[in-house]
Parts: C-alpha cells; sequence; structure tokens
C-alpha cells in the first residue's frame, strides 16, 4: 500500500530562536584574509563531532531524538529516533536537522555515508544534508530509503561537492509512519567520505523537461526540480533531489534573460529567446527554460482612414471616425499630429499622452472600441511609442468594458530610446481568456508605484496584431496543451512534476491517473498532492480536474503559497464512487509568489482519493 501519511512542510517549522550579539572594535578590512573552514567530514561517530548541535522541526515530536548505547553498529553510541503514531498528540512525525555554527569545508569529499536499522521494515521519507534554519542553499536529500531490520550502509552523493566550501547543514531527517504505529530508527556511524566507487551519472533540471515561459520584463523564475543520479558502490543507481544552486547556469541570450548563481532567471528583454540550460560536474543536465519570444519583423504602419469604426488595427488617422479616448488620474490625451514624423514611424497624426504633474503613477489613457480586437491568429500586440524617458515601465491593459477590472489583463514592457520611436511587442500569449469580449485598451506611461507625474509628454500610434509566438504557443509544455498551466496534468508522464506524499501514479488500461488511500483520518493536510508553479497576486485561475473515490468523501481543491504563511483559496468538493469532472474558479486576491502551487488536501477522511486531468488556466 502506498504511504500517504504526512510529512509537514519545514521550511517555518523552528519554533523558537536565538540571538547572538557581538561587541567588537571594527575590523580592518585591508588586512582581512580569506576565512577558511574546517574540513571534518565527521558528523556522528560515538557521538556529536564538534560544534554539532540539533533541533527538531517545530511540529514534529521534539523528543524523537535521542542518543542509544545499547543499539549501535559500532564502538559505543548511535543515534536513535522514536518515530510516533501518526495521530501523536506531540506530533505525527520526526523531523530535525543537525547543524554546526561554523561552517565546513566539504569539498574534499563526495558522499555522506551511514548505517541504520529499524526495529521493522521501513521506508523513510527524507534523509539528506545541507538543510538549515538559516537556509537551504544547497539542500540535498534522498527520498523514500527503503531500511529493514538489520543494519545496512547508505550513501547521499554530494552533487557538487566544489560548491560546499562552508557548509553547516550537516544531515536532516523527516519521517512519518507507514502504517501511522510508531517504531524506531537507528543511524550510526555518519560521516562525509570520498570513495572512488561513486560514480555521477547525470543530472536534470526541471525534473528533465524542456519547458517554456512568456517573456515579462522585470520578472524572476526560479529554476527548480533539479536532480542528480550516481552508480553506488553496490551498483544501484540512486537519484539524488539537488538543490538549484549545484548548478552552473548559461543563458543563450543574455539581452532576453540572465540567470545567477542560485538557478534564479531575471528576464531583461522581449524580442528573442533565451534558452537556460545548465551543468553538473561538467554533465550537461537534462531540461530547458526558454524565454521570450522569436523576433517579428517591423509591423507596417497603420491606415485607418478609411475604416468604418474604430477597431484594430487603429492609426488615428480617420478625420470621420470619433476616438473613444479617456484619460483619467491625471493623464491628458488627445489625438494630435505627430511631433516626430521620421523612422519608423512617418504617419501623420498620433495619440499624445500627458502626464499631468502630481498625478497618480496610475495615471493612463483608455481606448474604447467598436469591436472585440480579434486574436484568433495572434495574441501579441504591437504599439509605436515616443518617450522622452528610456529603461521606464508602459503598462497595457486588456479589459471588456462591460465586465471592467474583473476581466482585466497587463503586461509591462519598457521602453529603450529616447525622443525616438520604437516598437513595443506585448505578447500576451496565453494569458487571455477565450470567453472574454477584449474591446478595450488602456496605457499606462511610467507605471512605477508612488511616483507622481512630472508633466512629462508621450506618444503612441499603430495599435496591431501581429505575427504568432512559435515559443511560447507551440513549445514543449511537458505535455500540455492550450492555456493548462502545468505539466502531466493527466499524469500520463508517470511520477514527475507533482509532489507530496499522495504522489502516486498507477496506471489502469491504458490511463494513468493519481491514486491514494487515506489509512487514517486527521488533518486534511496531512495527506497532500501539489505542483509547483507561480501564482501573481490579483489573478483569477480555472482549476479543473476530475476525481473520484470508493465511497462518499470530501477532497479540499485549490491554490496557494509553497512557503510561509502557507496563505491559500481553496474550496471543498463531494466525491463519490462515480468520476466527476469539478471546475473552480479561483482568486488569488491576497498573496502571490513565483513558489506557490496547486494543491490536493485529503487527510480529513479516510478512503480512496483518484485525481485525473488537472488543468489551471490564467483567466
Amino acid at each position: 500500500m502506498k504511504k500517504i501519511l504526512t510529512i509537514k512542510n519545514i521550511s517555518y517549522l523552528l519554533t523558537t530562536f536565538f540571538v547572538v550579539l557581538n561587541y567588537g572594535c571594527a575590523p580592518d578590512e585591508d588586512n582581512l584574509q580569506e576565512a577558511t573552514f574546517p574540513n571534518n567530514g565527521d558528523v556522528f561517530i560515538d557521538t556529536f563531532s564538534a560544534g554539532l548541535e540539533y533541533a527538531a522541526f517545530g511540529d514534529s515530536k521534539v523528543t524523537a531524538f535521542d542518543v542509544d548505547t545499547d543499539v549501535v553498529f559500532e564502538g559505543s553510541a548511535a543515534m536513535r529516533f522514536d518515530i510516533p503514531n501518526t495521530t501523536d498528540p506531540e506530533g505525527g512525525y520526526a523531523g530535525g536537522i543537525f547543524t554546526t555554527a561554523i561552517g565546513r569545508d566539504l569539498t574534499d569529499y563526495n558522499v555522506l555515508s551511514f548505517y541504520a536499522r529499524a526495529s521493522r521494515g521501513e521506508i523513510v521519507d527524507q534523509i539528506g544534508f545541507g538543510l538549515t534554519f538559516q537556509g537551504e542553499v544547497y539542500r540535498t536529500q534522498v527520498n523514500n530509503l527503503e531500511v529493514g531490520t538489520g543494519w545496512q550502509q547508505y550513501f547521499i552523493p554530494i552533487p557538487n561537492a566544489a560548491k560546499l566550501t562552508e557548509e553547516s547543514g550537516m544531515f536532516w531527517y523527516a519521517e512519518a509512519s507507514n502504517n501511522g504505529e510508531s517504531y524506531q530508527l537507528w543511524i550510526d556511524e555518519v560521516k562525509f567520505e570520498n570513495l572512488n566507487t561513486i560514480l555521477p551519472l547525470s543530472a536534470a533540471i526541471l525534473e528533465g523537461q524542456d519547458q517554456v515561459t512568456s517573456a515579462t520584463v522585470g520578472n524572476q523564475v526560479a529554476i527548480t526540480g533539479g536532480y542528480s543520479t550516481f552508480n553506488m558502490p553496490n551498483g544501484i543507481e540512486q537519484r539524488v533531489e539537488s538543490a538549484s544552486a549545484y548548478f552552473d547556469y548559461n543563458s543563450t541570450n543574455e539581452t532576453v534573460a540572465t540567470v545567477n548563481d542560485l538557478g534564479v532567471v531575471t528576464v531583461n528583454g522581449s524580442n528573442g529567446v533565451a534558452t537556460i540550460t545548465a551543468t553538473l560536474n561538467d554533465i550537461n543536465a537534462q531540461g530547458s527554460l526558454s524565454i521570450g519570444m522569436e523576433e517579428l519583423p517591423p509591423t507596417p504602419n497603420v491606415d485607418d482612414s478609411d475604416a468604418a469604426q474604430v477597431t484594430f488595427p487603429v492609426g488615428f488617422e480617420s478625420t470621420s471616425l470619433v476616438y473613444d479616448i479617456i484619460g483619467f488620474e491625471g493623464a491628458a490625451s488627445a489625438v494630435e499630429g505627430n511631433p516626430s514624423a521620421t523612422g519608423i514611424n512617418p504617419t501623420q497624426t498620433v495619440l499624445r499622452t500627458t502626464k499631468t504633474v502630481g498625478a497618480q503613477f496610475f495615471a493612463g489613457t483608455l481606448l474604447n472600441l467598436d469591436a472585440p480586437i480579434d486574436f484568433s491568429a495572434s495574441e501579441i500586440i504591437s504599439i509605436k511609442t515616443l518617450s522622452p524617458k528610456a529603461d521606464i515601465p508602459v503598462r497595457m491593459a486588456l479589459e471588456n468594458q462591460a465586465i471592467g477590472g474583473d476581466s482585466q489583463v497587463v503586461l509591462d514592457i519598457n521602453t529603450t530610446t529616447v525622443n525616438e520611436w520604437e516598437e513595443l511587442l506585448f505578447n500576451f500569449t496565453g494569458q487571455l481568456d477565450p470567453s472574454i469580449n477584449y474591446d478595450r485598451i488602456i496605457l499606462f506611461f511610467e507605471f512605477i508605484p508612488d511616483l507622481q507625474g512630472d508633466g512629462s509628454t508621450y506618444y503612441y500610434d499603430d495599435l496591431i496584431v501581429v505575427g504568432s509566438d512559435p515559443v511560447n504557443d507551440g513549445g514543449d509544455t511537458g505535455g500540455n496543451t492550450g492555456d493548462n498551466l502545468l505539466s502531466n496534468g493527466d499524469f500520463e508522464s508517470g511520477m514527475v512534476d507533482w509532489f507530496g506524499n499522495a504522489f502516486n501514479v498507477q496506471e489502469d488500461g491504458g490511463n494513468s491517473f493519481n491514486f491514494a488511500n487515506v489509512m487514517v483520518a486527521g488533518n486534511a493536510f496531512d495527506v497532500n498532492l501539489s505542483q509547483g508553479l507561480e501564482i501573481t497576486q490579483g489573478a483569477t485561475y480555472t482549476l479543473t480536474f476530475d476525481a473520484s473515490s470508493d465511497g462518499n468523501r470530501t477532497l479540499i481543491a485549490g491554490i496557494g503559497l509553497n512557503e510561509a504563511p502557507f496563505e491559500a483559496v481553496i474550496e471543498t468538493v463531494n466525491l463519490t464512487t462515480t468520476t466527476q469532472t469539478f471546475t473552480l474558479t479561483l482568486e488569488a486576491s491576497t498573496f502571490g509568489s513565483s513558489n506557490s502551487r496547486v494543491l490536493f488536501d485529503m487527510g480529513a477522511e479516510t478512503g480512496v482519493v483518484v485525481i485525473d486531468n488537472v488543468s489551471l488556466v490564467l483567466n
């Protein structure tokens, strides 16, 4: 039976903290020498190694750890962990970290080794190193470690030891009982070693998938899903979950996107494509992230002088049409002659907007159209702008006149030139709701919170839908089609992309699905299935999925943060033995983060939960 009892999120579980104040003279920085750190590889050999301390996760059973002198592999003592009943009121699982106040230089080692045994055969959820209460830059772990009743040696390879010049996280674990009943786990002879029998085989980021995302200048995207595989001394291939910081990254186009040492990608531009790849110990990692869009040819000038109504494309050239233009919150706007009929925009008339002195930062200009914009061929809008300032954000918003702000989608693009016409491309690919007719377009210049208007005048012209986006509209997104923000929503790719102790893909009759059987009822979040993604605060999403059970029971589904304070918007649905399709509308009104998730909580009641065909769409 699949283990579906909880491992609580451990990124915020410490319930106490310590403050250390240091007093003394200011150092002479000119004479400072580069710090060196001890290279002691011992963690627990009969006792704590020098400087080692233990702290339990705050919502675990904090008394679970002790030193045992009766049951040992070698020497006089071993570590013992009393794994509690999952219903224990003092904590339904055991977990904690072994850290040192002064970091250690582990660059001479390639593996953490230890011996383990248990009072009964068990599958230990997580064991690793690189985790402290100050951070998890080099968090490393193996999942679902099988431990028997006899002593056996285990190995956790270091993904890239050259990075560990000052590591404080020596060892950590998190374990809930398979069947809910308590047992004992012993671990002994814990140490970092350098073994020539540990051989790296492969590496991956993004769970080995080639993913794509549209480019919004200024946004950041975290590279996740890193792992590496090694050939172990016993011939087994071991997968090691490897933090993003272990990898070395490369961007093919840094004018579009750069990536730092922690695997955080910053979007710098939208014209062109940047592909982010990685290596680990000179091994090319599987998986990549493509950002941006293919460069499009220059767009033609728009002549709408003979148009019968105000609709796309708009060139402000007509002398008979009435352009329904409204400036608001201190923006004064009107159709006027082109002040610089040169370069890429020699047309006669343009739209002028002045952000008057003292105007709100969100002062803008809206244009109501007589017919909705046709996005059937493309979801990219081009405009030409003339700005007295470079590198300021221009926000474009699309909405339906009747619905108003609840239908709004926005994108920000920065200007790059001063007093010269340039083309800005707003790529709305995948962000538009096909059920909404977008018949209003709004422009905000210098959209910087709390920065009032200074009287600057801006011009724009030639609003037109252009081209197509082969990167973001036609790329491989892990098997998804349409606007689904999730990967492997139909579970046909197997055990990838999702996480949680309820993650268990099964196959029946050629169809894959996620199957969990809750044996013991507790908190709803005790049994969870999740997938990480970015959630935008204020945005509305549609979550669709199929679900059933072996009886009548409930299931919680929603979206929320994957980090403290774990805020979420959720709904409870009723499951039966008949497969039902559920569609939930969820608004992230009070939270948003790149470290968010889709979540299914099912631990409040016993019984089977089957989930399939999960889709999340931005409205």
